[in-house]
């Protein structure tokens, strides 16, 4: 059955009246604004547009200001600790102390502003020096305030600048997300954007991934509940205090901005209640490989994505003289990560959040991810999944059949997901009694009908051994000649790899180059989870690291083509389509319709897939597994596990599976931006022909299989 709960009236107990009321108030005073019904805030601000040069708080219901978190580390090494900046947007009615706000904090990086003519390449800023990761992490000198500022008079003093500017190389008007959360400002939420360390208008280097970016994050979340400074701007050394908020912060954001909330919440810092990242990245080694192997072109990845949000890692305000100590780290830390070539390492091993190790979380998490999202995989919610479950913490899961995207919008089982956003925020930042912790463990979306259909954990799936059909004892796979294929099939069909055409590039790669295996699978089954294809393969004495080995999991029609929900093409947002029915923003804005995702007519559609290397045997499912044991293997039989992306798909009637295997996967690996073949990268897996054997009889494929929650 579908997840249908209708909002219920509730009546606030007395401890929420308490929290709602001014601080200090008594109950004769004048109540909160803050209204609920049905479990959620209720709109009563009035929103206020903030994109535009005669922008002045004065007027405005929602006044906004920026504000300069002092961090303890002095990564740039000037001297004096490093300072974030913080945009703020908070209802007037909090800020005269008629009610404490609980905040809506979104760390996204590309809001600040990127440096698009970096995007591709950063090579260009790179100063070839070794670099000693130990100096960032010197304390820096901390100010002395000068002085303390309230924030009506910050406000009152605010330049509309600071939000609406133009950086070097970017032509986009920044702050990126200031209207992004206008649905819950009018609600009586505050929401406050900081992009981190070394991005524009910040000090510091952006270090993309590491814990010194995760804490100066984590130190903007001490600021609201009270035990961190902040200042006023960079150099009048004037105090400001977030005295409007309640101490209760969530951290939510998509793709950057939803993975360092994962890694705030790893520290268990004090005030951060719950936290709702949208395709955040759990782990960057499972970003960039998979199971020993590079996924990307470039093996290397934190340095081009934090040199594409530095703009405050610069010396003058043109951002043309970049810090060159800046420039060492990003040199060095694309060597350590080429170096692991697709291994797990100690350059990945300071990524990683989903350690025991790291392992401190203190909040509950809400979970979103799209299924077919293959930029940050289902893998990564998977493991966020995993740490808060181990951790004990309320922990709920949502699997959406989009990309790369967040749920703004969009209808589930006829509730606006921002309803279902607002119902978990209100519980967690305001006290609000309503049924957010029952909420279903896992919520998915059917690929069937599209319905959102409840589930229990992962771990409480059944597993189902599909039988794979073949006819000789072992067959040959062969990288020879698939880097041709590519080619040729992008000048046959003129596209781009898009996932919509993923099927059918799969589908036509014949033998040598793939090995296809019908499997035996009840119709109607739904898999839920992890899937596993373990098989002994027997590779020629291989003279590389870094050989991909790819297994795929398709769903075939015997009927020809059926709707099926693909994603964008670019593997990120797909199309939708508006319904009649509306929801309402408030704060004097339109309604807006909401939405849900349309399908589109294939043959067969690739469900999930799994990478791993050659030259990994032998290994289980935790990336710290795949570490670098010395030597190469050699010739001969071994045992190998594809831990496939964890997947909730129903086989509908009338359809099959089916198993590719094949060698290095050109839509991870040899691409230009476009999804293209590059024919002027140089590739060691184009350019060096490998092959394995499969032993036939060893090959099993097991699927967590369950049923959906009456």
């Amino acid at each position: 059955m579908a997840f249908r709960k209708r909002m219920t009236a509730l009546v606030l107990s007395a401890l929420m009246l308490a929290c709602l009321l001014p601080a200090g108030g008594l109950a004769g005073e004048a109540a909160s604004p803050l209204q609920v019904k049905d479990g959620m805030l209720q709109p009563f601000v009035k929103v206020s547009d903030p994109i535009s040069m005669e922008y002045s708080n004065k007027e405005s219901e929602i006044l906004r200001y920026c504000v300069w978190v002092e961090t303890d580390h002095d990564t740039d090494m000037d001297g004096k600790a490093d300072l974030v900046k913080v945009l703020v947007q908070v209802p007037r009615a909090a800020a005269e102390g008629k009610y404490k706000a609980g905040v809506i904090y979104d760390p996204t990086p590309y809001n600040a502003g990127t440096l698009d003519k970096y995007e591709e390449d950063v090579s260009p800023m790179y100063v070839e020096e070794p670099f000693n990761y130990a100096d960032l992490e010197k304390p820096g000198e901390k100010r002395t305030p000068a002085g303390k500022a309230t924030t009506l008079e910050t406000a009152e003093k605010a330049d509309p600048t600071l939000w609406m500017y133009e950086v070097q190389f970017n032509n986009m008007p920044m702050w990126g997300g200031i209207n992004s959360y206008d649905y819950y400002l009018a609600r009586g939420y505050a929401v406050i954007e900081a992009a981190g360390i070394g991005t524009y208008g910040s000090e510091g280097f952006e270090l993309c991934g590491t814990k010194l970016e995760r804490d100066s994050h984590k130190n903007v979340v001490e600021w609201l509940t009270g035990d961190r400074r902040a200042f006023t701007d960079r150099t009048s050394n004037i105090e400001i205090a977030a005295d409007w908020s309640n101490g209760n912060v969530a951290m939510t954001g998509a793709s950057y901005g939803g993975t360092l909330p994962f890694e705030v919440a790893a520290t268990g810092v004090k005030g951060l209640k719950t936290i709702i990242p949208f395709a955040g990245i759990a782990n960057w080694y499972d970003y960039t490989n998979a199971q020993g192997v590079p996924l990307l072109n470039q093996v290397h990845y934190a340095d081009s994505l934090a040199g594409y949000n530095a703009g405050g890692c610069f010396l003058d305000p043109q951002l043309e003289k970049l810090n060159p100590k800046y420039g060492s780290w990003m040199w060095q830390i694309a060597q350590d990560q080429e170096a692991a070539n697709g291994d797990y390492a100690p350059i990945w091993a300071g990524l990683d959040y989903t350690t025991d190790e790291e392992n401190h979380f203190n909040c509950s998490a809400l979970i979103v991810t799209g299924m077919n999202d293959f930029n940050v995989t289902t893998r990564h919610a998977d493991l966020m999944f995993r740490a808060f479950k181990k951790a004990g913490k309320t922990v709920k899961l949502v699997l959406h059949q989009d990309g790369h995207n967040n749920l703004d919008g969009v209808s589930i089982n006829g509730t606006v997901w921002q309803e279902i956003m607002n119902k978990w925020l209100a519980h967690y930042l305001f006290g609000v009694e309503n049924d957010s912790e029952q909420f279903p463990e896992v919520l998915a979306q059917s690929n069937v009908d599209g319905r959102f259909l409840k589930y229990t954990g992962w771990s409480e799936a059944k597993t189902l051994e599909a039988k794979p059909a073949w006819t000789e004892k072992t067959t040959e796979i062969t990288s020879a000649g698939i880097a041709q294929y590519t080619t040729d099939w992008q000048q046959k069909t003129q596209n781009n790899l898009t996932t919509w055409d993923q099927a059918e590039f799969y589908r036509g790669l014949k033998a040598p180059l793939a090995a296809v295996y019908r499997l035996d699978v009840p119709e109607n089954t739904t898999i839920f989870g992890v899937p596993e294809v373990k098989a002994k393969l027997d590779a020629p004495i291989l003279a590389k690291d870094g050989l991909m080995i790819t297994a795929i999991l398709m769903d075939v029609s015997d009927k020809g083509t059926f709707p099926a929900y693909m994603g964008g093409p670019d593997s990120t947002a797909g199309e939708r389509k508006d319904l009649e029915q509306k929801y309402t923003v408030g704060g004097g804005t339109d309604d807006k319709p909401m939405q849900e995702y349309q399908t589109q007519n294939v043959a067969a559609k690739a469900v999930t897939y799994g990478w791993t290397d050659l030259q990994n045997p032998n290994r289980g499912f935790a990336s710290s597994e795949y570490t670098y044991q010395g030597g190469l293997v050699n010739e001969g039989e071994k045992d190998y596990t594809f831990y496939m992306l964890p997947m909730t798909y129903t086989l509908a009637p009338g359809h099959h599976f089916e198993l590719i295997l094949t060698t290095w996967d050109p839509y991870r690996v040899f691409l230009d931006e476009n999804f293209k073949l590059d024919p002027g990268m140089t590739s060691e897996l184009a350019s060096y022909d490998y092959s394995y054997t499969v032993n036939n009889e060893s090959l099993k494929v097991i699927l967590p299989v369950a049923e959906p929650v009456k």
